[in-house]
């Protein structure tokens, strides 16, 4: 009973990992779905391995900005923090503050431009393929540059000037 337990989870996670769809930068599986001659290939592989490595890049600078976002709340952590008066107490602090959202807006900006990068190159396959490879390619994952977590707006932020809610302010009234 046990053996027929994991052969149907094993059974299981590779159906969902053939579910996961072919995706645009494994460049020899999708020159084959795309069924791609060999004029064709010559034009579009070296396309395909720019934005592999555009998202290769885009990845390596994502992870520096989370490892600097640890160390930056590391440092805040082991400061004083004065919520109801200014803010940060030193101007150390602040500082490393503003360092912290420049970098971030610098990784923001830089990700525009690799969306931007990818856009045109895609966009420069297309013109290569045939309406029935277009149709093959629409198919196809295109990669996507994800905004890190400590980046994105906190959906529940609202929810915190609720007085007596379970994630907002204690009421004072």
């Amino acid at each position: 009973m046990g053996n027929i337990r994991v052969l149907l989870l094993l059974l299981l996670c590779g159906f969902l990992q053939a579910c996961g769809g072919l995706k645009l930068i494994d460049v020899s599986k999708s020159s084959t779905a795309l069924q791609l001659t060999t004029v064709q290939e010559q034009v579009i592989h070296p396309k395909l391995k720019l934005i592999r490595d555009i998202v290769e890049d885009y990845d390596f600078e994502k992870k520096q900005l989370e490892v600097d976002y640890q160390v930056f709340r590391a440092g805040i952590t082991q400061r004083q923090y004065s919520r109801y008066e200014d803010g940060f107490m030193d101007s150390r602090s602040r500082r490393e503050l503003n360092r912290f959202r420049d970098e971030a807006r610098k990784f923001l900006r830089q990700r525009a431009i690799y969306l931007d990068e990818i856009k045109e190159l895609v966009e420069e396959i297309a013109t290569e393929l045939t309406a029935e490879q277009r149709i093959k390619m629409a198919e196809l994952k295109l990669p996507k540059l994800e905004v890190p977590m400590m980046l994105q707006r906190d959906p529940y932020n609202d929810l915190r000037y609720i007085p007596n809610h379970p994630l907002g302010g204690v009421n004072v009234f």
